[in-house]
């Protein structure tokens, strides 16, 4: 595959996997319980796989080493703070005020993370204030 496949498949496995986690994230707030068909347990882990695997192949594509590449290191790092976000939103017992702050932080994290990536400025969107 060429660096735009990898790219554009990249991107679609980001929107794919943030539109599955608002989607457990309304469920969890509106105490609906989604079907309990294995696929919604197992898709959402594909997905993120799919998502890092990707993310890893077109910074080896690129030559990228979050040590040196800043805006990459700092994506890293909030991707870490997104997932700890997740799972105490989603796995722990809060109450759920807690839980809607936490889903919230997370929505607005990745949305950090997604400037992070378009920037390339590990500043993000808050490059762009100056």
């Amino acid at each position: 595959m060429v660096y735009s496949d990898v790219k554009l498949a990249h991107v679609a496995f980001a929107g794919m996997s943030i539109a599955l986690f608002a989607l457990r994230g309304t469920f969890t707030l509106v105490a609906v319980r989604p079907s309990t068909r294995r696929v919604w347990k197992i898709l959402p882990h594909v997905v993120d796989t799919l998502l890092l695997v990707l993310g890893a192949w077109l910074a080896i594509m690129l030559r990228l080493n979050p040590l040196h590449v800043t805006w990459l290191g700092v994506k890293l790092l909030c991707v870490i703070g997104y997932i700890a976000l997740g799972v105490l939103a989603f796995r722990l017992h809060r109450p759920r005020w807690l839980k809607l702050g936490l889903f919230g932080a997370a929505i607005l994290l990745f949305a950090f993370i997604a400037s992070i990536a378009i920037l390339h400025n590990p500043r993000g969107i808050f490059a762009l204030a100056g």
